[in-house]
């Protein structure tokens, strides 16, 4: 019986040396893998030891990520990322402020609204 090269007319010679440049891409191949692999394991432990050593460069990564991501999609979306984002981590801060704000702004109202009906009402008594 003759090899599957013989049958389709493919001189043995050229299908060596085709066998050849298969097996050595496929060992440049494996070669350029392992070596991806190795590079990808390294910047992961590095990024691990680093976010172990400095927590706070987790949440900033993700900011600045999102910041980016918001400024290659347009200016309105990195905007409001922006100011939702400031507007949570000022919400904590601010919160207590702003209600004693409103709180005080709306007791004044009150106070002027009672004044004028007094006004109002001496008026109407004194006529």
């Amino acid at each position: 019986m003759q090899p599957t090269q013989a049958k389709n007319g493919i001189p043995r010679a050229k299908a060596q040396a085709v066998e050849e440049r298969v097996e050595n891409t496929e060992v440049a191949l494996r070669e350029r893998f392992e070596h991806a692999r190795d590079l990808v394991e390294d910047l992961r432990d590095r990024a691990e030891v680093a976010f172990h050593e400095r927590p706070y460069l987790l949440p900033v990564a993700t900011g600045v990520l999102g910041l980016g991501v918001g400024v290659l999609i347009g200016s309105k979306l990195s905007r409001i990322l922006f100011f939702t984002a400031a507007g949570a981590l000022l919400s904590e801060s601010v919160r207590g402020q702003v209600a004693k704000i409103s709180r005080d702004l709306i007791r004044d109202l009150g106070d002027d609204l009672d004044a004028e009906d007094d006004l109002d009402a001496g008026e109407a008594s004194a006529t």
